[in-house]
Parts: structure tokens; sequence; C-alpha cells
């Protein structure tokens, strides 16, 4: 009887959710490779292409080995970020980790045959506001308005018109105050509130819309599933 082909889980090491996704696989009798991109060190492979062949050749962990072609699917979740070895000056570091993402990650964006939940790039492309409000735009869903502006007046007369807005950074980035870890948040703003800043660089304000619930759905083909769990009351008790 041949052996089922493995499912790939690319993430963290500490990540919860994966590991209850491994949990499954495994009482499915499904194989699990588990490996970190982000911590190459634990990796060895040599993948070969060519002559009428697509990639193909060994990927080793600490615990497990897998033949690139025989991966079944990839799982994608939260893998730390790509770091290159320790001993190197600060050019060679971001030499090495930019050959271990478009490397190693790029093979494993790439492997034949292979299901992605979710591939790679999609994720990357997701994570950019515009198109996610031309995709919930184009799905039909009720989107606020909003605007995207290095303008202070637009910003200010937007603020106006559609108030109460809330800002909403376009992208998470590490910002340190005093030496410690900070994150800005989506807060309410006024007009009086919106400095000539704004000039800096692109700023995200959608007019405010009050919660009842927060719903979390995933998607897979044309099947959708929402989470039970979180759907919350708003503070009135209401669902």
């Amino acid at each position: 009887m041949t052996s089922p082909r493995p499912v790939v889980v690319v993430t963290a090491l500490d990540d919860l959710t994966a590991d209850h996704v491994i949990t499954e696989l495994h009482g499915r009798d499904i194989p699990v490779v588990r490996l970190d991109p982000g911590q190459p060190a634990d990796l060895t492979f040599s993948a070969r292409a060519g002559a009428g062949r697509p990639w193909h050749g060994p990927l080793t962990t600490p615990t497990r080995s897998l033949g690139l072609e025989d991966a079944r699917a990839v799982y994608y979740r939260r893998p730390s970020r790509y770091a290159a070895p320790d001993g190197l000056d600060d050019q060679e570091q971001e030499f090495a980790a930019a050959q271990i993402r478009h490397g190693l990650g790029g093979l494993l964006a790439a492997l034949p045959g292979c299901l992605y939940v979710n591939h790679p790039h999609r994720n990357s492309g997701a994570e950019y506001k515009p198109r996610q409000i031309t995709a919930a735009l184009r799905a039909g869903l009720e989107v606020p308005p909003t605007l995207i502006t290095n303008d202070p007046e637009a910003a200010r007369a937007f603020a106006k018109e559609y108030g109460p807005v809330v800002y909403k950074p376009l992208r998470s980035t590490e910002y340190r105050q005093d030496g410690e870890l900070r994150t800005i948040w989506v807060r309410p703003v006024d007009a009086g509130e919106i400095g000539d800043g704004v000039a800096a660089c692109p700023h995200l304000f959608q007019q405010a819309v009050d919660k009842t619930a927060d719903v979390r759905i995933a998607a897979v083909d044309d099947e959708l599933f929402a989470d039970p769990q979180s759907f919350l009351p708003d503070a009135s008790g209401e669902e």
C-alpha cells in the first residue's frame, strides 16, 4: 500500500494554530513535515529542475525528511522573518536574507502539483489595504467611505463630511519609543486633529462603523467557514 504524500507546514516553531492543524492531520494518518524558512540553519536541501522534470530533491529538518516532489500540500502559517546567519556584517546579512527569501522561500512557493493554504504570494498581495477594499467591493460587500491621501486639506475635508472617522495605518511596522516596542492602533480622529504631517506619507481614513460583532470567516475554494466563537456581542449584550 502506497504511503500518503506528506503535508508541509511552513510556520514558526511555536505557532499554536499550526499545532492544532498538525494534530488534526496526525489524526487522519497524514504525514507532516514542519519547518520554518526563517530559521534556515535548521534545514538542508538540494533542489533540482530541468531535463523535463520540475523541482525535486531532498529537504531535511532535524526530525523529518521530505522529497520536494512528494509534497501534496503546503499549509503556510506565519513563518518567522527570514534571517541571515550570525557573524556577517550588515551588508552581508541583507544579501543572505534576500537569497534565503527568494531561494528557499521561492522554492517552497513553487512546489509542483501542490495545494497551498494560502499561497505565500497571495498572502503578500492580500496585505495591501487598497486591494482588500477592491476585493470587498467586487464581492458586493458594503464598504464605508474611505480615503487614502497625503493631502492634509483633503483629509480634514473628508473628516468633516463623513465624521466620525477613524485613522488606520496602511501597514504595521516596528515602532519604538524610549527603546520600547509600541503599536499604532486604529483610532478615531476629528478634522481638528489632522495636522500637516499627513503630507509626509499616505494615510487611510474611513468612516467609523458601530460594531455589533466580530466574525472570522475562512474560505476554502467556494466554501465559507465561520468560527462560532468569533461572534462577539456588543456592549448591550445583543447579538
